[in-house]
């Protein structure tokens, strides 16, 4: 740092003591060092050993006189920055650090977004095969209960063609989805199942009379 720089920051933690006290406060702005300033960007700097005072110097009040006698000293409003270190490294360190964490943030927001809408296309699933079993007459006939078992099964492997089975969430909609189909059907839901999963791919109606 340039010593003019070292100089005139020596002179704002000066005024920034004349607006705070405390002595735990006074030892953390003495160990308090200005790093570099990017733009409006004032990134100080506390010793790693001295890191544990950052929780003073972050208090509301104190940020507020180090950002008033900053904008006094060089006539901008600073985004004031305290990081853990007190060199370039350090800052650059501390923006990698950043730049992950805003990264795994963007990742976990897309794969929430995308799970938000895998769960409403099986709630539709879901909704789909309860609406098939009110429309079916004679439900108290097994007949047809069985052909609507048939069609329940078409219309879900469709919708496995179409819809994300990777995560917990997608795993325990389709589940769900199973149930319901064997309580409508009033067949053990295991059964349903395998026929969803392993059993031959249903034929309409129509095919079978076809046939």
């Amino acid at each position: 740092m340039r010593p003019e720089m070292q100089e005139a920051w020596s002179l704002i933690r000066e005024r920034v003591k004349q607006k705070v006290s405390g002595r735990t406060l006074y030892r953390a702005l003495d160990a308090l060092q200005l790093v570099t300033i990017e733009g409006e960007t004032v990134v100080l700097g506390l010793p790693h050993e001295e890191y544990s005072l950052a929780g003073h110097l972050n208090a509301p009040t104190v940020r507020r006189a180090l950002e008033e006698c900053i904008q006094e000293a060089y006539a901008f409003r600073p985004r004031l920055v305290i990081i853990d270190g007190t060199t370039l490294h350090d800052w650059h360190l501390y923006q990698r650090k950043l730049e992950e964490l805003r990264r795994l943030s963007e990742q976990g927001i897309r794969r929430r977004e995308v799970e938000s809408r895998a769960l409403a296309d099986w709630d539709a699933v879901y909704e789909q095969v309860g609406r098939k079993f009110a429309e079916t007459h004679g439900r108290s006939l097994a007949i047809n209960r069985a052909r609507y078992l048939n069609e329940a099964l078409a219309l879900v492997r469709e919708a496995m063609r179409r819809l994300p089975l990777e995560t917990d969430a997608d795993e325990r909609q389709l589940n769900r989805i199973v149930e319901r189909i064997a309580t409508h059907a009033e067949v053990p839901s295991a059964l349903v199942a395998w026929l969803l999963l392993y059993g031959a791919p249903s034929h309409s109606h129509e095919s079978d009379q076809a046939s």
